[in-house]
């Protein structure tokens, strides 16, 4: 169990500071209590936080967690548990009959529930909103508060505007001393799309809810094989073993991480299946006991170097974690003549979960307007399909006009300026498909939009981004010895170059669609990238990992 100490490293590893007594406390007790350690607790109240626009941790708070989240998850795992039937030949005649007669089981079966009908609330324009007019920063927050905007909905943040780190320098790499932030407004630097695992990037929309499960099952048996190939010509032999065939002597085997039972990968429930050309898809236990270290995920593509005497349990002496990729050939065209290119990168959401005044947005586009720099790469969702007033239906205009308004503001804010602007799409967005690989938005005029995931050329330095949580995803999923390994964030972060692909979780959690045909086209990375951005809602970081300097600029609106 979870000691203290290890509770609150868990919670700063989500930016959480449990500076108090009586909250570690609290927390030793709930995990105690549900049968969860520091990192699952720390992962399930940042989601919980994050629904209900917590942007603290207190007791009260801590107290609805429990009784909304835990306790209901746990009698849920009970109930569930009493229910549970085993089946053999002889009763086969006693299974329920699957017939999906009511509204209810079919909404299940689809992952949704029955929404309880809430009372709209009476939407009134709020008449003492100023007209919209032209000037320098305040126009760019009034162009945000349209009269067609409910008091509910245009009420200023309290909690945004008393902050106290506004301007604060959080993460540095290099000397910032002898950094320049003045763009060369004679330099227009060439940005280059690139494709992926493809010929081509992805460019449009896609049809996706139409994958077969053999398609989607092909696409998985080519990624063991891709990677199986390169991880046999670094080890220098000729092929792998059947995972089936037993033998007395250390064989090595390869094939994908996944769970033998519907819950969480603990080490107990640790499979491998092999492809269908290694191994005709057959999967076998792996007993992990005899590893110092390792760090493994559902859909994990990894080499195991062991014993196999049975041909039934693979004991696992060496973990061969993947492969990580050469770096990209193309030379890099910077001079000292052009200068450093100057980067803007920010990721929503751009407004707090109180309002959609776009506050956050707007000083952005503030100080962007002052200093406006070669590249401004800003990552989805411009409007939160998990924002309060998305979800109570509070919005007194459509979904498109919020989001074009956005578009409409900063291409006006920037449009006299040398910044040219490129957006990431997020499937967390109301206004674009919610599936992975997600298309570009649908924007005009002089905005380059790209996909999530995608890679680009910026006058030879090659860099790789992504819209979509990846980090938080593999953090809950991810299980690891020793329990408490240094460097976590860039453990997760290995993973993703090691396994040559910006999402390789497999399956995905809940809310997110993932199509495997797509993924395996738009989603793997040819080559090691210079420069990794994965925003996420884990704690800040800029560092170099495996010769690539990986950043995570967090949230523009958090909390």
């Amino acid at each position: 169990m979870s000691t203290t100490q290890q509770i609150a490293e868990d919670f700063e590893t989500f930016g959480v500071c449990l500076d108090d007594n009586k909250l570690l406390h609290r927390c030793k007790y709930l995990c105690t209590q549900y049968s969860i350690d520091g990192e699952s607790l720390a992962a399930c109240w940042i989601s919980f936080a994050s629904s209900n626009g917590y942007d603290s941790l207190t007791l009260d708070y801590l107290e609805h967690f429990e009784r909304d989240q835990l306790a209901k998850e746990k009698k849920t795992n009970t109930k569930n548990m009493k229910n549970l039937r085993m089946y053999d030949t002889s009763t086969l005649d006693l299974l329920p009959d699957n017939n999906l007669d009511d509204e209810e089981d079919l909404l299940a079966t689809y992952g949704s529930t029955r929404t309880p009908q809430t009372k709209k609330r009476q939407l009134t324009p709020d008449s003492g909103v100023t007209k919209r007019h032209v000037g320098s920063a305040r126009s760019i927050s009034a162009q945000f508060s349209p009269a067609t905007l409910s008091p509910s909905v245009a009420t200023p943040s309290r909690k945004y505007s008393s902050r106290t780190n506004a301007g604060c320098i959080v993460a540095t790499y290099g000397d910032p001393s002898k950094a320049s932030w003045k763009a060369n407004p004679d330099f227009t630097p060439k940005v280059k799309l690139l494709a992926m695992g493809g010929d081509k990037p992805l460019t449009k929309t896609y049809k996706y809810m139409f994958e077969k499960v053999r398609d989607a099952a092909e696409a998985l048996d080519d990624s063991i094989d891709a990677l199986a190939e390169q991880i046999k010509d670094s080890l220098g032999i000729e092929e792998f073993s059947h995972l089936k065939v037993a033998s007395n002597e250390n064989i090595l085997v390869v094939g994908r991480i996944c769970c033998d039972s519907v819950g969480r990968l603990n080490a107990a429930s640790v499979l491998l299946e092999g492809s269908q050309e290694t191994s005709f898809g057959n999967t076998v236990p792996v007993d992990l006991s005899q590893l110092s270290e390792y760090s493994l995920f559902p859909g994990q593509i990894v080499g195991i170097r062991g014993l196999n005497t049975t041909g039934d349990k693979i004991i696992a002496k060496e973990l061969v974690p993947g492969k990580l990729l050469p770096p990209c050939t193309v030379p890099i065209t910077i001079t000292n003549d052009t200068g450093p290119i100057q980067v803007v990168v920010a990721s929503g959401p751009f407004t707090t979960t109180e309002n959609l005044l776009y506050e956050p947005l707007t000083d952005l586009l503030t100080d962007l307007h002052k200093d406006p720099p070669h590249l401004l790469i800003l990552f989805g969702p411009f409007l939160d399909a998990a924002h309060p007033l998305i979800v109570n239906n509070e919005l007194g205009e459509t979904h498109d006009a919020v989001f074009n308004r956005c578009i409409r503001i900063i291409t006006s804010t920037l449009e006299n300026s040398v910044t040219q602007v490129i957006l990431v799409p997020s499937n967390r967005d109301v206004c674009t498909p919610m599936v992975y690989p997600t298309p570009p938005y649908e924007v005009g005029g002089n905005i380059t939009c790209v996909s999530d995931p995608a890679l680009l050329d910026i006058e030879g330095v090659v860099v790789a981004l992504t819209a979509t949580d990846t980090l938080f995803h593999l953090g809950k999923e991810e299980i690891s010895f020793p329990p408490q390994g240094p460097d976590r964030l860039g453990r997760l972060t290995r993973h993703l170059l090691k396994q040559q692909n910006l999402y390789p979780l497999y399956p995905g959690p809940e809310g997110i669609c993932i199509d495997q045909e797509q993924a395996e086209i738009y989603a793997r990375l040819p080559y090691n990238p210079h420069l990794l951005i994965l925003p996420s809602d884990l704690r800040y970081f800029i560092r170099d990992l495996e010769n690539c300097v990986v950043l995570n600029p967090e949230r523009l609106a958090k909390g």
